[in-house]
């Protein structure tokens, strides 16, 4: 980012404001924390006021965020309630398309009860992303993507002379 200084002639004011400067990989990072502030207003506003439509407190969208490591980004999402054998992981282009299903019949004394949950996430693949070496498990609720950076995309350290 870099700060800007414009004048204008009708009036002779100065405005002072930041300009941004496109750079490859460097707003990921911005991104994914508005994401995250935002999701988290999100949840926030439909999981605490569950009385407007009488159902019970209830989280309407699961947690999901992009971590930039040194060697990868690690993709982490919450997916409760799911088996490994239930994701569908997929490379289209450049997406990575994270889905999930499952579904289930029960039937209790005279009632017989249908359940169904549903899980689905896009995005698009950061800079140099090692497609070959795309790695997912799935813990404790939380399905876990690795995307291994490339030799390109690990940067170098710029040593500093004094």
């Amino acid at each position: 980012m870099s700060t800007t200084m414009t004048e204008t002639k009708k009036e002779g004011k100065r405005e002072e404001g930041l300009a941004l400067e496109p750079r490859l990989g460097v707003g990921l990072p911005l991104l994914n924390r508005l994401r995250k502030e935002f999701d988290e207003l999100w949840n926030k506003f439909f999981t605490e006021m569950p009385a407007l439509w009488g159902a019970e407190r209830t989280d309407l969208r699961w947690g999901f965020e992009v971590e930039d490591e040194a060697e990868a980004y690690v993709v982490k999402a919450e997916a409760p309630g799911f088996d490994p054998s239930d994701f569908n992981i997929e490379l289209r282009g450049e997406q990575l398309v994270l889905r999930a299903k499952k579904s289930e019949k029960k039937k209790e004394k005279e009632e017989e009860t249908f359940t169904a949950s549903e899980f689905y996430h896009a995005m698009t693949l950061p800079p140099y992303v090692d497609v070959d070496r795309i790695e997912a498990t799935y813990k404790q609720g939380v399905l876990t993507v690795t995307l291994p950076k490339t030799e390109e995309g690990r940067g170098r350290k710029i040593p500093v002379k004094g």
